[in-house]
């Protein structure tokens, strides 16, 4: 998962643009046959209150967050006998994203039988112009059994994307997931 997340970020540093998301978290909802493991939709005053609380700590943060309409976030349980589908269904979201005129910044497609594999991912983006007007994660990850969907819908300065993706590359990603080892 660590890869995947590190794929998605570094694909937030490119200086494109995206829009108007082509699906809602209940539509996706619907094409599970289970309910999200992980749930988050964040617009309107939720949004303004993120920002005011990182504006202390993060300004930076909390500058891109003001440019926001919304956030959606799904994790999905995905079984390995049941990957196959998910991947089905993820694709059939891209392609929706594709019909509204958002293309494909990345791409990664798992090899069948090979074990370095973590899984898929798709991120898509619409260019507009000097600024990006949202972005679209997709994954599925092999490794932690799930399925992901993040859309982030608003107006964001792709210099403080870089800005924080450059930040928030110096976590030691490895470090804190050893740390939850031992909790």
């Amino acid at each position: 998962m660590r890869a995947l997340l590190r794929s998605a970020l570094a694909a937030l540093v490119f200086p494109i643009a995206a829009s108007a998301q082509p699906i809602t978290g209940a539509a996706l909802d619907a094409m599970f046959d289970s309910e999200p493991q992980v749930e988050v939709n964040l617009q309107g005053s939720l949004l303004r209150l993120a920002a005011e609380a990182a504006r202390a700590d993060e300004p930076e943060a909390a500058v891109m967050l003001d440019g926001l309409r919304r956030i959606t976030v799904r994790i999905y349980p995905t079984p390995p006998d049941q990957r196959g589908l998910a991947v089905e269904r993820l694709a059939e979201v891209g392609r929706q994203f594709e019909a509204d005129g958002w293309f494909t910044l990345v791409r990664v497609r798992s090899l069948p039988n090979d074990d370095q594999d973590d899984g898929d991912v798709w991120v898509y983006v619409r260019d507009d112009g000097d600024s990006f007007d949202g972005m679209a994660v997709l994954a599925v990850d092999e490794e932690d059994e799930n399925s992901v969907f993040v859309l982030i819908d608003g107006t964001i300065d792709p210099t403080q994307v870089a800005e924080l993706s450059r930040r928030f590359a110096r976590v030691d990603l490895d470090g804190m997931d050893d740390e939850d080892d031992d909790e």
